[in-house]
């Protein structure tokens, strides 16, 4: 089995206090059966203190502030300190690495939610790479079906492309990005026979398409208060004067920072583009990486205003990281998201090409 992973996954450690958030907090976390029956059998003084912070649906009950009660007062897990990282929840000795298999593949990601994941991948200017290795363990979890293995192939070849034309730096970005779309829509005529939505939308402004968009994040499941302190940010911010001004010298004074979102746009295509496999929806993974590209935008010109036109990396790992707990950490929003993609005009691939700048 061929184990991938970003070249920049090897760097990641966790910098546990010396980490000015906690993924311990503001969400809930989740505990797998194992781990959960484990903590049903301890003994030990750790014992009823972690079977008292658990609800009755299996996960740790957060404390007023949102906090997992078992953090101590340096924000560190008392579970850890004391039995060992062996005695986590599987969610918590995973995060931040995602993984998506397909035959004979595991691919691992390391999610933007986390702020050293974001100073890894933001600080580094050269191209993102991918390592792989050759894993000796069996693959038998799945009994894949004749022709999957031709399907993984396939998909993998049409997202090596596409990440191809995400970094070809002779282009600007926003021209890649349009060139990147309208490649994953004509793959998806031509792997699996869809034709999406290829009606012209309505006319309406650069603003007007901000609202709409905006308009699907707000009804999205709320994860945390960041993310709704954003929405509310963003609508007070722009208006119909302002909006189109403002992207287009954010974007003429970041063309230097222009590797930061190709970088964020590989991220999305590798982590999402292989989810094409399970659901034949490879044009839906590039809509969304295109969406997600236009969101973190929006937050960033915002920024950039109100820090009186000045972006630096920690404002680039904030607004990722704000959008990537919000949307990345809920299938339930990235479902949504994907209903919006197929019906709503301002998200069709047209619609989009036209709010790319």
């Amino acid at each position: 089995m061929v184990f991938r992973v970003p070249s920049y996954y090897k760097n990641f450690r966790c910098i546990a206090d010396k980490c000015p958030d906690n993924c311990c907090r503001g969400w809930e976390i989740d505990i797998d059966e194992d781990t959960l029956d484990y903590y049903k059998d301890l003994k030990g003084p750790m014992a009823e203190k972690i079977r008292t912070s658990i609800s009755e649906d299996g996960s740790f009950v957060l404390n007023e502030e949102g906090w997992c009660p078992l953090l101590n007062e340096k924000g560190l897990c008392e579970v850890c300190l004391t039995l060992g990282e062996d005695s986590l929840s599987e969610v918590c000795t995973e995060y931040p690495r995602f993984t998506t298999e397909y035959p004979k593949t595991r691919e691992k990601v390391l999610c933007l939610s986390c702020g050293e994941v974001g100073r890894i991948v933001f600080s580094d200017t050269e191209q993102i790479g991918f390592d792989e290795q050759i894993l000796s363990e069996d693959y038998d979890e799945y009994e894949w079906e004749d022709g999957d293995d031709e399907l993984a192939e396939k998909l993998e070849s049409v997202r090596s492309h596409a990440i191809g034309l995400l970094q070809d730096r002779s282009r600007p970005i926003a021209e890649r990005i349009a060139v990147y779309l309208n490649y994953c829509c004509q793959m998806q005529k031509e792997l699996f026979e869809t034709v999406p939505k290829e009606e012209e939308p309505e006319k309406i402004s650069l603003y007007e398409a901000f609202l709409q968009r905006l308009s699907q994040y707000e009804e999205l499941e709320s994860i945390g208060d960041a993310w709704s302190g954003m929405e509310e940010e963003l609508k007070a911010f722009y208006h119909e004067e302002n909006y189109e001004k403002t992207h287009r010298a954010f974007m003429e004074a970041q063309m230097e920072n222009e590797y930061q979102y190709e970088h964020l746009m590989v991220y999305y295509t590798f982590r999402y583009f292989m989810r094409a496999f399970y659901d034949n929806n490879l044009l839906e993974k590039a809509q969304f990486a295109v969406a997600s590209f236009l969101m973190v935008r929006d937050m960033d010109v915002m920024v950039w205003m109100k820090n009186g036109q000045k972006f630096d990396l920690q404002d680039r790992i904030e607004t990722t990281k704000v959008y990537a707990k919000e949307v990345e950490h809920s299938e339930e929003n990235i479902e949504m998201l994907g209903e919006s993609f197929l019906f709503e005009d301002v998200f069709s691939v047209k619609g989009l090409l036209a709010q790319i700048m």
